[in-house]
């Protein structure tokens, strides 16, 4: 039977997204003067890999080699990364918290500053309270429920840390305004809360544990989104400035939006996201009318096969599902034309489930005690002697 037009047109434009995606982020990587992981992998032990680097979704790096020596040689090393508190968490900040629970495992200790004066800013909360309400309701208790040691996890909202913007005044100097904007862009700043907070504010929460108070230089260790790489080239030339480590950095992928694989899943748009809040008539729904890898007709799919690079379905099982031997079963299976997107969005309804549903339930008993030995209360004051 000759294959119908229509369904190789169909095919041909999915693969047209697969190619455009995998050209993104090698363009990022490139004009971004990153170096690939694929290098320190093929010598790298399992151990120092874990789920995200041996699957490619942490694909990049800067200075990564100085973190490695000191995981080999069991020494501790020191890792900052936050979100905002815009909206509860969803699964695609979930992989920010993996990286970090891996890295912890490995002897990293954690820096996590809530950015609710960045959400204000940015338009994303109505108020600086309503930022607030969110990170102690919210975001600190589901980041406890992952697991995190509160002996190496350090936590902090910006605006309660008022510390933190002494340090932003003391570094304010070291750039000057069309540095940011090079860096970061005019349409990024717009008002100055936005320029104050995306060039002193953010360079504080990176440079931070370089004080004395925290021991003085040493690598640090940033993860991030490959659109948060402009951060790190600034901070990297502050650093120098102030004599102190150049930030590392690893960059890994977005977890797709749920409706276009383009896109990242985006917590000020409830449509493209899995929130760890939903319920499971909610995650089922969403699960249903997600973007899949598939054609259209069934005929022509256990044919010519699925595309699971660009299924947002699949995407959540790859992201976040611990068995190698079971996703790599499952890729094979629907890329074949075997498993059919009904099979496919059944098993990654009961997989996400299962863990938001655990989630939730362990969120459940985070108390106010549990959220107060997270939070990092220690005075600055180095900057500021005389």
């Amino acid at each position: 039977m000759n294959n119908n037009p229509t369904d190789l047109l169909e095919y041909k434009e999915k693969m047209e997204i697969k190619g455009k995606i995998d050209q993104y982020y090698k363009s990022q990587e490139m004009k971004n003067g990153l170096e690939s992981l694929k290098r320190i992998k093929s010598y790298l032990p399992d151990t120092y890999k874990g789920l995200y680097i041996m699957r490619n979704i942490v694909f990049a790096h800067l200075d990564f080699g100085p973190i490695l020596e000191l995981a080999a040689e069991g020494r501790e090393f020191t890792v900052v990364s936050g979100l905002n508190p815009s909206s509860p968490l969803h699964l695609g900040h979930k992989v920010l918290f993996d990286i970090l629970l891996f890295l912890q495992s490995l002897g990293g200790r954690i820096f996590i500053p809530i950015t609710n004066d960045e959400s204000f800013v940015d338009g994303k909360t109505k108020s600086l309270s309503e930022s607030r309400r969110i990170a102690y309701q919210e975001i600190i208790p589901s980041i406890i429920a992952f697991g995190f040691d509160p002996e190496k996890t350090h936590i902090f909202v910006d605006s309660d840390y008022p510390d933190l913007y002494n340090f932003a005044i003391h570094l304010s100097n070291k750039f000057s305004l069309p540095e940011v904007t090079t860096v970061f862009g005019e349409n990024s700043l717009n008002t100055p809360g936005q320029i104050f907070y995306r060039s002193a504010v953010q360079m504080s929460q990176i440079l931070m544990p370089q004080l004395p108070e925290f021991g003085g230089p040493k690598p640090v260790l940033i993860p991030v989104g490959v659109d948060q790489h402009p951060y790190i080239l600034l901070a990297r030339d502050t650093a120098k400035k102030m004599k102190l480590v150049p930030s590392s950095e690893l960059v890994f992928k977005f977890l797709p939006s749920l409706r276009n694989p383009e896109n990242k899943m985006s917590g000020s748009k409830p449509e493209t996201a899995i929130y760890l809040t939903d319920t499971p008539d909610v995650i089922r729904h969403k699960i249903d009318k997600a973007y899949t890898g598939s054609l259209s007709s069934l005929t022509a799919h256990r044919k010519l096969g699925a595309i699971p690079e660009i299924c947002s379905v699949f995407s959540l099982f790859f992201f976040h599902h611990p068995d190698k031997n079971l996703v790599s079963r499952i890729y094979r299976r629907y890329k074949s034309g075997k498993m059919t997107t009904s099979e496919l969005k059944e098993i990654v309804k009961e997989f996400i489930t299962n863990i938001i549903l655990d989630h939730q339930d362990k969120k459940k008993n985070i108390t106010a005690n549990n959220i107060n030995s997270f939070l990092l209360k220690k005075p600055l004051r180095s900057f500021l002697e005389y």
